[in-house]
């Protein structure tokens, strides 16, 4: 299993998470670049292990537009906060981490829902979204979540349980219903980046952390 982070990996997962959401993507040089058509209508930078170089120059075209973001990886975040603060960029946002697993350790079957509850499940070449509603409302998404298989890897996304749903085990089926599907295909490891509430969720199902995500404005 990985144990850290890489320009590959990071690669990896800017297909499978621009894959899922339907992103138009691009690279310029060693920066991955993805056009979030559904939030800040603007371009998103992703990038491993930034030289001061080019973090510079990130700041100058975001510095151009606002509503363009980066997100870094990289093994010591100190030393990115650093150099990033001395290119002139801000953080937006820390919180997040970039989780691994092997999905050797889990199941191969789609599990049954929670009683008072269906799957909705749809796949789409490499991609699938599952889907969980109550059964005498199914116009309500309880929880739900994406996967893309990309060489070798799977990528979550978008895990998402339902406020009024919550604490029901419903993130715990959505994410065992992905790893299924995903096992439709050739598929060793699993990839998501984790927000402060799902870290121990997904910790629980044994996934691991390859390090902090951070991500800057202008």
């Amino acid at each position: 299993m990985a144990s850290n982070a890489s320009d590959e990996l990071i690669g990896t997962w800017v297909a499978g998470w621009a894959g899922a959401r339907g992103y138009e993507t691009r690279n310029e040089g060693r920066v991955h670049a993805a056009l979030r058509h559904d939030t800040t209508e603007d371009w998103e930078y992703v990038i491993y292990g930034p030289s001061k170089e080019e973090l510079a120059a990130v700041a100058e075209t975001l510095k151009k537009h606002p509503n363009r973001r980066l997100t870094a990886f990289d093994d010591s975040v100190e030393q990115l906060l650093a150099t990033a603060s001395e290119v002139g960029l801000q953080v937006a946002a820390d919180d997040e981490v970039l989780m691994v697993t092997e999905l050797a350790v889990h199941d191969v079957e789609v599990p049954l829902p929670a009683e008072g509850f269906i799957f909705q499940i749809e796949r789409d070449g490499t991609h699938a979204y599952v889907s969980l509603h109550p059964e005498d409302n199914q116009e309500i998404v309880a929880a739900s979540g994406h996967v893309s298989a990309v060489e070798g890897y799977a990528i979550f996304d978008r895990i998402i349980t339902g406020p009024d749903f919550r604490r029901k085990g419903l993130g715990t089926l959505v994410m065992r219903a992905l790893a299924s599907l995903a096992q439709e295909h050739d598929v060793d490891e699993g990839l998501l980046i984790a927000s402060v509430d799902g870290q121990k969720l997904y910790a629980s199902l044994g996934w691991t952390s390859l390090g902090k995500v951070v991500n800057f404005k202008a």
